[in-house]
């Protein structure tokens, strides 16, 4: 198993569908660290990196 998937089972990363769009073991992975809200999915409101990336760009340093 890779390290990514590894990563995603722990519910340390997030599977991002567009790079492995049928990829069903990431997916079952993800679902599996969701259900038992592990890690970030033990937010109630996760920001996905890539929502986080283009709130960040609105933003101008202080």
């Amino acid at each position: 198993m890779s390290v990514f998937y590894l990563l995603v089972k722990a519910g340390l990363a997030w599977w991002y569908r567009h790079y492995a769009p049928g990829d069903t073991v990431l997916a079952g992975l993800e679902k599996e660290a969701r259900d038992a809200k592990q890690r970030l999915w033990a937010d109630p409101d996760p920001v996905p990196p890539w929502e986080w990336r283009k709130f960040q760009e609105g933003v101008s340093p202080q």
